[in-house]
């Protein structure tokens, strides 16, 4: 029943007010552009944001830095340039950077040479004339590149160097790889010098004579192929036959 009212209430508001309360205790500044029974589209300055009905507490009236910024800028008088740079440098202090552009664009109209206007719209003064950096660069031969402003030869530069060091890179896996490789080359070896003399000394062969040294005994070795390793013929299960 609360929220129905609460829409209703929203439904009702005038549409500048400018405080929206949501829950949680968050709040949009702004004038309202747009409000339905679900959402409320608030004017920030520079862009909207829109948000759920159902999420809004409140709306508390008072003037926003934007709403006072298009209230004075509706009593500007026609050519009258410094209300208009009075108004920008008021903008900016109130952080309402798309106004400030506003209020400049507007001085530029009637004092096209002004300094402060252009700096402030970021163009540059090149030959007499102004323009924009971007303009003024590349008349000058620079280029761009990962968003910053050089010569060619600076550009060409660095790509040497990061090619340079891809290779040394390449270059330092390719030696780590071979030093690997080898490393697994000479354990092998050893595995292999091992088994072979597991074979020929370490272990009699299957077959081979022993002689005890004393008394009646076996003339072979008694072997039993489940416990001999595989590769001297061990089998599982049975012995010699």
């Amino acid at each position: 029943m609360k929220r129905v009212i609460l829409v209703v209430a929203l439904a009702a508001a005038p549409a500048f007010a400018d405080d929206v309360h949501l829950k949680g205790g968050g709040r949009v500044t702004g004038e309202i552009v747009e409000q339905t029974d679900e959402f409320v589209t608030v004017d920030i300055g520079g862009g909207t944001l829109t948000v759920r009905a159902s999420s809004v507490v409140g709306i508390e009236k008072s003037m926003s830095p934007m709403q006072e910024y298009r209230l004075r800028a509706a009593e500007v008088a026609p050519g009258d340039a410094e209300a208009w740079r009075e108004l920008a440098r008021w903008a900016r202090g109130n952080a309402l950077q798309s106004q400030v552009d506003d209020a400049y664009s507007h001085l530029l109209e009637i004092l096209p040479e002004d300094e402060e206007a252009n700096r402030a719209l970021g163009l540059v003064r090149l030959d007499g004339r102004w323009v924009s950096e971007e303009e003024s660069y590349r008349s000058r031969g620079y280029v761009e590149f990962e968003g910053e402003w050089m010569t060619p030869g600076e550009q060409r530069a660095i790509l040497a160097d990061r090619q340079a060091r891809q290779e040394a890179d390449r270059q330092a896996n390719e030696e780590r790889i071979r030093e690997i490789e080898a490393e697994q080359d000479a354990q092998r070896e050893r595995e292999a010098a091992a088994d072979e003399e597991f074979r020929d000394g370490g272990l009699p062969r299957y077959g081979d004579p022993v002689y005890w040294g004393w008394g009646a005994g076996p003339t072979t070795w008694p072997a039993y192929p489940q416990q001999l390793p595989a590769e001297l013929g061990g089998s599982v299960g049975g012995g010699r036959r």
